[in-house]
């Protein structure tokens, strides 16, 4: 139970013992809080670039590394300015958060997070499964045994077969990456929607 919680019970328990809290000191405690949700936030989203252009940016040539179509190495690329403007967008959501002067103003900033964090997560789980599907299969037809048997004389079945498994397959690792990204940003999202019921019951 977090420390504004801790302090509205102890208040409603006694409250001779305890002074009582103002609206201010209410705003002031959950701003505090929003604003460092927020910032966390930001944090996370900056380092997981910074990792990823890392990676792309060594690009190890390994002999015998598998050849992705050339759209896929464009979409690679491409994704980076996307996130890019992901990580501003945190970062404008924290410093707006953080001159934030007004209740009302500070819910709208919270909501905007919110939705600027699913959307980041839900682009990056659409691509995991985009480059999931497409390395799989490539990386089958193209290994020895599947040059063999993926051929013009290749049956239905065994394409349907190979589309199963490369669907539950990819199931499974967007299925991880959302638990990774549940961790990262869910439990902070979980934090932040109740600052956001907190400042709700303020605004009435």
């Amino acid at each position: 139970m977090d420390e504004l919680e801790l302090l509205k019970k102890d208040w409603q328990r006694d409250r001779v013992e305890y002074p009582e809290l103002t609206y201010d000191e209410i705003y002031k405690m959950s701003h505090a809080k929003s604003s460092s949700i927020v910032k966390w936030i930001f944090y996370i989203s900056l380092i997981e670039f910074g990792i990823g252009l890392l990676l792309i940016l060594l690009n190890p040539k390994i002999e015998g590394q598998i050849e992705f179509p050339k759209w896929i190495e464009i979409l690679s690329y491409a994704t980076f300015p996307v996130i890019a403007v992901f990580v501003y967008l945190f970062y404008k959501n924290y410093k707006n958060i953080t001159t934030t002067d007004s209740v009302r103003k500070l819910i709208k900033t919270i909501l905007k997070t919110r939705r600027t964090v699913k959307n980041y997560v839900l682009f990056n789980l659409v691509m995991a499964g985009i480059f999931s599907c497409v390395g799989l299969y490539i990386g089958y037809v193209t290994s020895e045994g599947g040059a063999e048997k993926f051929n013009a004389s290749a049956h239905f079945a065994e394409y349907a077969t190979l589309g199963i498994v490369i669907v539950l397959v990819t199931a499974a690792i967007i299925a991880f990456f959302y638990g990774i990204y549940y961790l990262l940003y869910g439990i902070l999202l979980k934090r932040l929607n109740t600052n956001y019921k907190e400042l709700k019951k303020l605004e009435v």
